[in-house]
């Protein structure tokens, strides 16, 4: 039985003295090592030394290669976001934007809805919970009896109205809570949250 042999056009490359490919095992290793990742300065060097030993006859197509500089762009643009968000706090803020937060003071913001939130945090529990509402100047308008309270954070709202049952007008107010502690002798410390809307 006679086989034929076809003529093909083969390309030899030789590697300079020292050069040797690794096993395939040493190939994984050795590309990336653990825990490491390529940079803006690794990929310039990548391109570079691609362009030096590009084929002259067969230069890399241009558009490759700008599509390789757009991959890069890309993955450059990806990266600074993920470390810009990488904590979250900027993504968590953004969520909150139309939403009420509480955060620390004791003013009570009255809409022109006719109402306000507050809250508050007590330090033991208490038998009765009173907070004080007082006016821009200073002057007591309304008190609201929360009753009992148990330790933690606790959150209340305002009618808008006075003592006296008129409707008050819109703006911000300020507020003390005075809690009456559950237990004999006690001491409840009450801190208090102003809640408001997070516009941007």
């Amino acid at each position: 039985m006679t086989v034929a042999a076809s003529m093909m056009a083969a390309n030899i490359v030789s590697l300079p003295p020292g050069s040797q490919l690794p096993n395939a095992n040493q190939a994984s290793s050795a590309a990336t090592p653990t825990g490491s990742t390529l940079s803006e300065n690794d990929f310039l060097t990548l391109l570079t030394t691609q362009l030096k030993h590009q084929d002259p006859l067969n230069p890399q197509n241009p558009s490759d290669f700008a599509a390789e500089l757009a991959q890069f762009s890309t993955a450059s643009g990806v990266q600074n976001l993920n470390t810009a968000f990488g904590t979250g706090s900027a993504i968590q803020a953004a969520g909150l934007v139309g939403k009420n937060v509480a955060v620390a003071g004791n003013a009570l913001v009255l809409g022109s809805g006719g109402s306000a939130q507050g809250a508050f945090s007590l330090s033991a529990a208490a038998k009765d919970v009173t907070v004080t509402i007082a006016n821009g100047g200073g002057s007591v308008v309304a008190q609201v009896d929360l009753g009992a309270a148990a330790a933690g954070n606790q959150g209340f709202a305002w009618n808008g109205q006075g003592a006296d049952g008129s409707v008050l007008p819109p703006g911000t107010y300020s507020y003390a809570v005075q809690a009456t502690p559950a237990s004999g002798n006690g001491k409840v410390t009450a801190t208090a949250y102003a809640v408001v809307p997070v516009a941007s």
